[in-house]
């Protein structure tokens, strides 16, 4: 098994794809990560870059995917018609995300592919599907007897080596959105995509992602933008995005290894992309702007089995907030 825990952007864009000269260095397509930890795939939403991460999944063999989608809105499905391994009767896929019964989710996917909207209904894609909506309450956990939904994480039992995915519901996007944590042996990703920044912080938000490895999140405009300051564009308070200066005020606050910033502007061309990710680097050094292809591999800590932990410590360490008891590393692999 790997000893890296790994994640690779496919998607960066909010809104809408954006293919085209302006676009080329950061990439056009819409919301899509992928993190790998050991033989485990994650996604995190299915925006347009879960359609090339399906043909990249299909060279594997038997295949099991967890997809998280972080709200409904169209840039975050809009992919999933076009992911090639639904349609692969070896395929299986579990679908988690927000929904106000456990049916809503499978409700919203089947209407986006209604005989109206899309020449394949979501129950003809051939692959196993078990779908659902959870609630911020439960925990989605990954282990040896594979795949379930637990409430608060029990059931975890002696399982040291699972993957946890822990959820923050964030009320600062119209309808709501979900932000996921997700944490294996000792290493956590945080996803807050398509949040805003309250006056004074997001306190919850911060406590959530306290001491992520990585805080993958949403800056979609600049401070002119969302001010209406910038020529040509109105104002954006209020429509649950966030500017750069949110994003690093709350990667300083909990003390996160690495920031990334994500859900670019359609509008917005590769300069003046670049220009946000400077002003972000001068505010947290550890910063970043997302662009497809980046892909960062995070050193583990040392499995629980091997370290002499108890089977308590192990559980602790593995549904807690991140662990600060090793140096982080982190590598980029930068794939042209």
């Amino acid at each position: 098994m790997t000893d890296e825990l790994r994640v690779k952007f496919w998607g960066v864009r909010g809104s809408y794809p954006t293919p085209g000269a302006g676009t080329v260095k950061y990439g056009g397509n819409t919301a899509c990560v992928e993190i790998r930890a050991g033989e485990r795939t994650i996604i995190l939403d299915a925006g347009t870059g879960i359609i090339p991460l399906g043909r990249e999944l299909t060279r594997g063999h038997a295949l099991e995917v967890v997809l998280l989608l972080s709200h409904l809105h169209h840039d975050h499905t809009q992919g999933f018609p076009f992911f090639v391994p639904a349609y692969m009767p070896n395929a299986r896929l579990h679908i988690f995300g927000p929904g106000g019964t456990p049916e809503t989710l499978s409700r919203v996917l089947e209407h986006n592919q209604s005989s109206e909207t899309f020449p394949v209904s979501l129950r003809d894609m051939a692959s196993s599907k078990e779908i659902q909506s959870v609630r911020e309450s439960q925990v989605v956990v990954w282990g040896g007897a594979g795949v379930h939904v637990t409430d608060s994480g029990e059931g975890l039992g002696n399982d040291n080596d699972a993957l946890v995915i822990r959820i923050h519901k964030s009320y600062a996007h119209p309808g709501g959105v979900y932000v996921y944590r997700i944490t294996w042996r000792g290493k956590s990703v945080v996803y807050a995509t398509d949040t805003e920044g309250y006056v004074g912080m997001d306190h919850r938000l911060v406590q959530f992602a306290k001491d992520a490895d990585l805080l993958i999140h949403d800056a979609q405009y600049s401070e002119e933008h969302y001010r209406g300051q910038l020529a040509g564009f109105p104002s954006t308070q209020g429509y649950g995005h966030s500017t750069v200066a949110m994003a690093c005020e709350v990667a300083a606050a909990c003390e996160a290894g690495q920031l990334v910033l994500f859900h670019h502007d359609p509008a917005y061309t590769d300069a003046l992309v670049t220009g946000m990710e400077a002003a972000a680097r001068a505010k947290f050094s550890d910063a970043q702007a997302a662009y497809e292809g980046l892909e960062m591999a995070f050193s583990l800590n040392p499995s629980p089995l091997h370290a002499g932990q108890s089977s308590a410590a192990s559980r602790a360490s593995e549904m807690g907030k991140g662990v600060r008891g090793y140096e982080r590393d982190v590598k980029y692999a930068h794939n042209d």
